[in-house]
């Protein structure tokens, strides 16, 4: 039997241990080397950034930039209507409506302005707001007044019209400044503030007339288109107030119509023929 040295016999012995210190069945492993620190992840500190210096205000330029609004001045002679300063670069219409308030032909006429999206300014008479007293004092009507009200909540222009719509022509000058007077007097009650136009009946005024709107800031105007809705043979045929009108227009045209129940029944028609003719609606500016 061979034998072998002492020496090789420990070099074999210590083989074979190494080898089988590794089980076959599991694959190898890359020792990791413990350096005392945590496996999870770690993140930086947030740091907070220091806050945007103040800066100096911005100046408002609005008032400079901002586009002015247009303004709308009545002629004293012609009664048109016109962009104060020059040409209106549209047709413009001005609807004006006389003798009210009467009721539900107001609020009729008010749904159809509401729906073209249309202003206007409407002569009232003192007789429709209030009862009279012999010592010139007033009982103003609930009813009335709560439609002045309402027009003027819609965002119409009042106007006086006389107390009792009466030719003033034919009035002593006393009664003339009272039939005015005392029907701005009324308004003023009912809204708080005086009415800057003023209206004659039937377009008849006299140089106290005059005089007098100008002592109670008041412009005086009459109309430049007559609807002739106060004509009996226009507004008993069908769409003829709608004919009258949108046939005698014109740039820049106040319109007269009335406070009746046939007016009301053909204003759409009346306004929809001025926006297909390309008119749109304006009001004087009123300081």
């Amino acid at each position: 039997m061979r034998k072998y040295p002492a020496a090789m016999s420990l070099l074999l012995l210590s083989a074979l241990l190494s080898s089988c210190s590794t089980p076959v069945d599991s694959p190898a492993t890359t020792a990791v080397q413990n350096t005392g620190m945590s496996t999870e992840a770690t993140h930086p500190a947030s740091v907070q950034a220091e806050p945007p210096a103040p800066q100096p205000p911005v100046p408002d330029t609005s008032a400079e930039t901002a586009i002015p609004a247009k303004r709308y001045v009545i002629n004293d002679k012609t009664y048109l209507i016109k962009e104060q300063g020059g040409a209106s670069e549209k047709k413009i219409v001005l609807l004006t409506f006389d003798d009210g308030p009467v009721g539900k032909a107001t609020t009729d006429i008010l749904d159809v302005l509401d729906q073209h999206r249309a202003k206007s300014i409407w002569f009232v008479n003192g007789i429709q707001l209030a009862a009279k007293k012999a010592d010139g004092s007033f009982v103003i009507k609930p009813q009335k007044a709560a439609l002045l009200q309402e027009i003027k909540r819609r965002g119409h222009l009042i106007g006086n019209h006389t107390w009792s719509h009466e030719n003033v022509k034919k009035l002593p000058v006393d009664r003339q400044r009272e039939e005015i007077v005392s029907t701005s007097d009324v308004i003023e009650a009912i809204l708080g503030e005086k009415p800057k136009f003023f209206r004659p009946p039937f377009g008849a005024y006299t140089p106290d007339v005059e005089q007098i709107c100008k002592e109670n800031g008041m412009q005086l105007m009459n109309w430049s288109v007559g609807s002739l809705d106060w004509d009996a043979h226009v507004y008993k045929k069908p769409h003829a107030i709608a004919k009258q009108v949108l046939s005698t227009m014109h740039d820049g045209g106040t319109i007269l119509f009335h406070d009746r129940t046939w007016t009301a029944r053909e204003l759409d028609e009346v306004l929809t023929g001025l926006e297909q003719a390309g008119y749109h609606y304006a009001l004087p500016t009123v300081d």
